[in-house]
């Protein structure tokens, strides 16, 4: 390159130098002068043009380099893309998913749900928290504050056509066995449950404690219905029809050496404005007992509270072989504005006595929600379901939660002089506020005025009664 500009400054100056001889003769010392000028810008374009090929080598390098490092990345992710297929071309076990095999939701608890919807686990759980205070008559009555329910439990799926529930309650510093069942829904006209939960007698008792709109159920409910016990029952129903029936053993605490006692209870309802957003409910049950062999006695008796004695009570009837209850139920609900009653008779027939006991109660309530809401109503099960507040509670954003105003009256006569039963009656007047803070927690609060008889376990022992509750589940 350096031979190649001295050549070319040569010929410049070869061709430019007639020019200047034109011009004006130049002596030798000025002709030697030039070429040593062009000589230096020669070295100095020399110097110039090495830098040059010297970075370009440099990037060079780094090109070749760079060339080398990108064959090498495909290279790996022709490998990667080689295992992708492989993995893909894999075909899943039977049962199972390739991809989202678990669903995960929230809503007041976990769900955890396999993706074809077959097998599914969510906990559940309800917590009553209540607080009683009486305004003694004849007889003291604790004032307290309790746990009246502290339940826990879980529900789902155990296939296409099996789900189940377990629930366990922890108040009362003991544990007990609620509703626990196995239910078959493969057929289309009802489902088949087996375990632990409520015969179907009672539009109140069959209602859960979370939707119940008074603290206390009315007297007769818990009188002549009973909680959970062992069974096995059809429960079919429709969207504005209901029917239940089964046979039932005892509580699953109970262990006697002689016959246990059983029953037999069914349960019937429709809903007569099946296409209006309103309701007409009316429902029949009905119940056959038979007493546990070893004792052959019934008890019916109360306490207008969860804290407090019994009110009524008459005590254990021997000679039982075996009692009848009936129930009739009518509810409605429009707009706002709900109303519920019940009537229930007892008959107990006894051996070898010729008289047989007959008691009978009732109950009339009516609410009326301020902020708008409408009690919900499920016509497959004949019973009322939770109460989801348009504005839920929110100081920041300005929600009042769902009120409830509410009122009771009920009556429950535990007396057959004819029959040589002075049980008592027990006449009550109930008051309620109820305030739904979001759909899953509540403020009860209600006012009970209690009126007995001169044959009721305190004779003429009228309290009055506050009852306050903070209630939440999930």
């Amino acid at each position: 390159m350096r031979k190649t500009l001295l050549v070319t400054s040569a010929a410049l100056l070869l061709t430019a130098a007639p020019c200047a001889l034109a011009a004006e003769p130049m002596t030798m010392e000025q002709m030697q002068m030039q070429l040593e000028a062009l000589s230096k810008q020669v070295e100095k374009l020399s110097t110039v043009v090495e830098e040059q090929n010297r970075l370009i080598r440099k990037q060079t390098a780094n090109l070749e380099s760079q060339d080398a490092k990108l064959a090498e990345q495909a290279e790996k992710l022709g490998k990667q893309s080689s295992v992708v297929e492989t993995l893909a071309a894999i075909k899943p076990a039977a049962g199972e998913e390739k991809k989202d095999a678990v669903k995960i939701t929230m809503k007041s608890a976990p769900k955890i749900e396999s993706a074809d919807g077959k097998y599914s686990f969510q906990p559940l759980g309800r917590v009553h928290l209540d607080y009683t205070y009486f305004a003694d008559d004849v007889r003291d009555n604790p004032n307290n504050v309790h746990f009246r329910r502290a339940r826990i439990g879980a529900k789902g799926d155990l296939g296409e056509d099996f789900n189940y529930k377990f629930e366990m309650d922890f108040s009362g510093d003991a544990a007990n066995i609620l509703e626990t069942y196995i239910a078959y829904t493969g057929m289309d006209f009802a489902e088949l449950w087996l375990g632990n939960f409520k015969p179907p007698v009672g539009l109140e008792q069959n209602t859960s404690t979370n939707y119940m709109e008074f603290i206390e159920n009315a007297p007769v409910t818990n009188a002549f219905t009973r909680g959970e016990i062992i069974g096995a029952a059809l429960k079919g129903g429709g969207d504005n029809w209901s029917l239940a029936g089964g046979l039932f053993n005892e509580d699953p605490g109970t262990n006697t050496a002689d016959e246990e006692a059983w029953s037999v209870d069914a349960r019937a309802s429709v809903d007569l404005l099946k296409d209006s957003p309103d309701v007409i409910h009316l429902g029949l049950g009905g119940s056959f007992r038979a007493p546990n062999a070893a004792a052959e006695t019934v008890t019916l008796a109360v306490r207008s509270a969860g804290t407090g004695a019994n009110t009524v009570s008459t005590g254990a009837i021997a000679n039982v072989d075996h009692a009848f209850v009936y129930a009739a139920e009518l509810a409605g609900v429009f707009g706002p504005f709900s109303a519920q009653g019940e009537y229930m008779h007892y008959e107990i027939d006894r051996d070898a006595v010729a008289t047989e006991p007959e008691f009978d109660g009732w109950y009339a309530q009516a609410s009326y929600f301020l902020t708008g809401e409408s009690r919900p109503y499920k016509g497959k099960t004949g019973s009322f379901d939770r109460i989801k507040p348009k504005e839920p509670f929110s100081l920041k954003n300005g929600g009042s939660g769902a009120w409830e105003i509410l009122a009771r009256y009920d009556t429950l006569d535990l007396n057959d002089a004819g029959a040589g039963v002075l049980g008592g009656e027990t006449d009550n007047m109930t008051l309620g506020v109820n305030w739904y803070l979001t759909d899953y927690i509540r403020m009860m609060a209600n006012y009970v005025s209690v009126d007995t008889d001169n044959n009721a376990v305190s004779p003429n022992d009228d309290p009055d009664i506050v009852t306050l509750r903070a209630q939440w589940d999930f």
